[in-house]
């Protein structure tokens, strides 16, 4: 079970939609409570990298702003 430090974290994760990406386990280590645990699923981004469009992609770049 994970302590209550992890806990606000994956607290905070679902909060604003925050994934994890990555092709192998993520270990999560709270030095406080000397707790660790594997990453649960519900944080895990399954998307592929292609799929992933970074922020100023989608609402154009400051660039694009500065032109008339």
């Amino acid at each position: 079970m994970a302590c209550i430090h992890l806990q606000q974290l994956y607290d905070l994760c679902r909060e604003h939609d925050i994934k994890l990406g990555g092709s192998d386990l993520i270990h999560l280590v709270c030095e406080q409570c000397g707790k660790q645990e594997v990453c649960p699923s519900m944080l895990i981004d399954h998307h592929e990298p292609a799929d992933i469009v970074p922020p100023l992609a989608r609402a154009g770049s400051a660039d694009d702003a500065m032109r008339p």
